[in-house]
């Protein structure tokens, strides 16, 4: 389970201890013309809910972010931990125990910003598990003129007895967790999308690319989307 990638690992980690059916992470981001904006993840868990009747106890302690504290990181939260990213600001938690959404959200001044908070977000949970992981610098969002391409990181490769058990586990965790990117744009105007996914435009403003978690799992390349502007 160590070697998922990308925000699947937060949660991935967080409900291992649950059984699962039908859960969706869901990666929110919303650029102005100056590529600042807004992020929020979160995992989607209504379907869970639906099936099960109810959330674990355990679970609801787990996915609360505002009170989640991190010992290998002088037990701050996760909240406090991007809070201290220069260039984000309004970082907040999603409690929503309603619709069952829960997660994090904040405000970027730049797509460097950004990719520096998906990095920690990732960080916060490995280093907590494991005190050799490592601060990575991937770039999620790439912007250029005419397009933004979206990535997400592939799994390292190894040979190892144990590196076989965690992705055997994690390619069952995979089949119960569904992915969702959702990208829009204040003043900027689509004129194409290229994926190897689902997406669904609405307008010119906004797409959304969907994958089940066992397609994801299986990706060999680290481009989610290319998104063309007009």
């Amino acid at each position: 389970m160590r070697k998922i990638k990308t925000m699947k690992y937060l949660f991935f980690s967080i409900l291992a201890s649950i059984i699962l059916f039908s859960c969706k992470v869901v990666h929110s981001t919303k650029f102005e013309i100056d590529n600042s904006g807004e992020a929020a993840v979160y995992i989607d868990m209504s379907q869970f809910v639906k099936k099960m009747g109810k959330m674990p106890k355990k679970a609801k302690k787990d996915v609360n972010f505002a009170e989640k504290k991190n010992a290998s990181l002088d037990s701050i939260t996760l909240i406090e931990y991007l809070s201290q990213i220069e260039g984000v600001t309004n970082v907040n938690p999603i409690y929503d125990d309603k619709n069952y959404n829960f997660g994090v959200e904040f405000k970027f001044e730049k797509p460097k910003n950004l990719n520096i908070a998906m990095n920690k977000i990732k960080y916060f949970v490995q280093i907590g598990r494991d005190s050799t992981a490592t601060l990575n610098r991937f770039k999620y969002f790439n912007f250029s003129e005419k397009k933004l391409e979206l990535k997400e990181p592939l799994k390292a490769k190894k040979d190892s007895m144990d590196s076989e058990k965690s992705s055997e586990k994690s390619a069952k965790m995979a089949k119960m967790i569904s992915m969702e990117w959702q990208v829009s744009f204040a003043k900027r105007k689509i004129e194409n999308v290229i994926s190897d996914y689902h997406n669904t435009q609405k307008g010119k403003k906004q797409v959304t690319i969907t994958s089940d978690g066992e397609e994801f799992e299986k990706r060999t390349t680290e481009t989610i989307t290319v998104i063309k502007f007009k």
